[in-house]
């Protein structure tokens, strides 16, 4: 049943099991960090980091054999060309080599992109098909990456930070575009709605069909950034002022 392409319990959103899983996965979020940052113990840091990396991977390629194996696979539909795909195997390298350059990025793009995704998922089956576990293991590890780097290993942002991500993401937008247009895909949802409402709904009532809602999203990323960068500028503001009185 886990892997019967013909389930018959579709994906709706907030269903018992949704909020269930979301709140289970939230608690490792927390839960993670807590333990492992009051054990500094390196041979279980490195047991963890290559463990969630290989889970990352391994579960995105057992999706995609799934897709063969079902001939469900499609050049429109099945690349690992969405951003929160993108960031699934850019989160796996991050956790082997704890290579800050890639944080920086990541930072913004999972816990803006991913958590809007992770609380409206574009899936077509629930629990417990296999389907649903393949989707909240990647974002919510990808979230766990990140949460874990920043409150384990101590990586922050900085404003360059968000500047690279916006950056990156603006390049990748223009590819996946071309892309898009040229395969007749939706990749990112440049081209058409998600099947569940989301931001991308929602930029599409207010600045019309793509590819105007485009501008809509783009407010949004910048926006997220500088939401999620506030914390640690409050931080550093404090520090400064504590300091200056000293």
């Amino acid at each position: 049943m886990i892997f019967d392409p013909g389930f018959q319990v579709k994906f709706q959103l907030f269903t018992q099991s949704h909020i269930v899983t979301m709140f289970l996965i939230a608690a490792l979020w927390v839960m993670i960090p807590v333990v492992f940052n009051h054990r500094k113990d390196t041979t279980a840091d490195r047991i963890f980091r290559w463990t969630l990396a290989i889970l990352l991977v391994v579960q995105y390629l057992g999706w995609m054999i799934w897709e063969a194996a079902t001939g469900r696979f499609t050049i429109q539909t099945s690349l690992p060309i969405n951003l929160c795909d993108i960031s699934n195997f850019i989160c796996a390298a991050l956790l082997i080599t704890k290579n800050y350059p890639l944080y920086e990025i990541l930072y913004f793009w999972a816990l803006a992109g991913t958590i809007q995704s992770y609380i409206t998922p574009n899936i077509y089956y629930s629990f417990p098909h296999f389907e649903f576990f393949a989707f909240y293991i990647q974002h919510g590890g990808e979230i766990l990456t990140i949460l874990y780097l920043t409150f384990v290993t101590g990586f922050r942002p900085r404003v360059i930070s968000g500047l690279k991500a916006i950056g990156w993401l603006l390049g990748l937008i223009a590819a996946i575009y071309l892309f898009n247009y040229a395969t007749g895909s939706n990749y990112m949802f440049l081209m058409a709605d998600t099947p569940h409402p989301s931001t991308v709904t929602k930029m599409i009532s207010i600045f019309g069909e793509p590819p105007r809602h485009i501008i809509g999203l783009g407010i949004v990323a910048i926006l997220s950034v500088l939401f999620l960068y506030l914390p640690f500028a409050i931080r550093d503001r404090a520090k400064k002022y504590i300091s200056s009185k000293r």
